[in-house]
């Protein structure tokens, strides 16, 4: 399956066939911890399904419509019935229910949800808290977990910016006309651990260590194996607690800027004579 933004000629993230690109896809999409705290109804979650799998013309407007004479708002819709659809395609992708291309389908359709969603949630939503970047590492053959990451923050109040895959060359560009408090590197695979650990170098460099760099995704990597391996600040797992995590992330910045201008103070005074030894 492939998303806009990510070329056929791209690896499979280390799937020999469509069936495991599907299940990794689909089943791991997002993290079984997120959206928590909200209730999807069985019966509201086949409407759904039903609905993504008419053969006639998909309109997400009239699809959220609906779901809304169901008491259901769109930013429920996009972080918590979406994920659930997700995995539930996955599962009868599984068990040999639906054809790939029902799956390729219907995924897309999700996609159109979570984009009008989002521009809804774009009018709606002031932006309140921090700014942060979602990238997705080169060699992903998924995007639709980062789009509800991101649309769940921006629900939160935060200002986000989405790109997949990018160069350095954009990264810089955008880095240099935008300011982010934070950045969430995507990696879901194996495959994409390479190219996720070069966007948090290019991103320590770009923002000179002034933004706190999350990783996170499906990849099957332990917490400490996935910082060692990227150089991230920290492992999110559950974008539930990512303001918590920045909030100590920020501090731990701010104690390494003191540590750095202090060491720069001392240097500065031993070259000038001054008698302040800088290590004993």
């Amino acid at each position: 399956m492939r998303d806009n933004g990510i070329s056929d000629a791209e690896v499979d993230c280390g799937h020999d066939t469509f069936a495991g690109l599907a299940r990794e896809a689909l089943n791991r999409l997002v993290s079984e911890r997120s959206c928590q705290n909200v209730s999807v109804r069985r019966e509201h979650l086949d409407h759904l399904m039903q609905v993504l799998a008419k053969h006639r013309a998909f309109d997400a407007t009239q699809v959220l419509d609906e779901m809304g004479l169901l008491r259901i708002d769109p930013a429920t819709v996009a972080c918590a019935y979406v994920p659930e659809a997700a995995r539930s395609l996955g599962e009868q992708w599984a068990a040999d229910q639906v054809s790939f291309v029902d799956v390729t389908v219907r995924v897309e359709r999700l996609h159109e949800l979570v984009r009008r969603v989002d521009e809804i949630l774009d009018v709606a939503s002031p932006i309140s808290g921090p700014t942060a970047l979602v990238l997705v590492a080169e060699a992903e053959q998924h995007t639709l977990g980062a789009f509800v990451v991101a649309l769940r923050l921006r629900a939160a109040g935060c200002g986000v910016v989405v790109r997949v895959a990018p160069v350095a060359a954009e990264l810089t560009q955008l880095l240099a006309a935008n300011r982010f408090d934070l950045a969430l590197v995507s990696v879901g695979c194996q495959a994409a651990l390479e190219s996720g650990a070069a966007l948090v170098r290019t991103l320590r460099l770009l923002s000179r260590a002034e933004m706190c760099i999350f990783v996170g995704g499906a990849i099957p990597l332990p917490d400490d194996g996935l910082l060692r391996e990227t150089g991230a600040d920290r492992v999110l797992r559950d974008v539930s607690a990512l303001l918590a995590e920045f909030e100590e992330c920020k501090q731990d910045l701010t104690l390494d800027r003191g540590v750095r201008k202090t060491l720069k103070l001392r240097r500065m005074s031993a070259a000038k004579g001054d008698g302040v030894e800088t290590s004993r």
